[in-house]
């Protein structure tokens, strides 16, 4: 039996190292390029759990790009009930996540890919008539990022000019402004948002809007593609 234990330690020490140096190399990666604008999504990741990290907080359907779970420690199986399911669902999971938190004094957070909101704005009028609050930080790389990538792919292969996978891929020319979007249904919003210095802050006083006024608050903050 002590053969058995003395495995067990040693192999959990050793997944313990590994997941430690893992760990520092993604934080590394999250703090190169800090000036860069639009933000990394890395950083921008970083920079919210800088303060997410000392509320309750249940992350809603979207990871930006597994950054979260490769930065936020996950302690409890409830702060992610899990991805979402394609474009159009990112926002209708989390009001739902959101609204089955309601009054419990946790945080709920959602981050909102640009794309899928483009499909489901009329959820934010949800949020408000219904009084679910819920943070949203906009992943909004100002494109459809997932499917440009294909086309841009696909014009390689083809010998198409690649510049041209942008056509109707990209969120552009004019940018939507989804901070005055969610104002237009009653939400706290500010942005958009390209310095990373400026994100810990706008989420401070988003949290205290939610916490204090019981309302949906929007940040919307533009990012890499990746």
């Amino acid at each position: 039996m002590k053969g058995k234990d003395s495995f067990i330690r040693e192999r959990s020490e050793r997944h313990r190292v590994t997941h430690e140096e893992l760990r520092a190399g993604w934080f590394r990666e999250a703090r190169e390029n800090r000036d860069a604008k639009p933000m990394s999504t890395a950083r921008l990741a970083h920079e919210m759990w800088q303060v997410i990290k000392d509320e309750d907080w249940v992350l809603t359907a979207n990871t930006l790009n597994q950054w979260a779970r490769r930065l936020w420690s996950f302690t409890r199986p409830d702060q992610h009930p899990g991805d979402a399911l394609g474009t159009g669902t990112n926002l209708g999971i989390s009001l739902g996540v959101a609204l089955a938190h309601r009054g419990s004094g946790k945080l709920v957070v959602d981050i909102q890919p640009d794309g899928d909101l483009m499909f489901d704005p009329g959820g934010l009028w949800t949020a408000t008539h219904e009084n679910i609050p819920l943070l949203v930080v906009m992943y909004n790389n100002r494109g459809y990022y997932n499917d440009w990538a294909h086309q841009i792919r696909f014009a390689k292969q083809r010998g198409n000019p690649v510049e041209r996978a942008a056509i109707g891929m990209e969120i552009d020319h004019p940018p939507p402004d989804f901070a005055k979007l969610a104002q237009s249904f009653g939400w706290y919003a500010e942005g958009p948002i390209e310095n990373a210095n400026e994100v810990g802050p706008a989420l401070r006083r988003a949290i205290q809007v939610i916490r204090e006024q019981g309302k949906p608050a929007l940040i919307d903050t533009v990012t890499q593609f990746r």
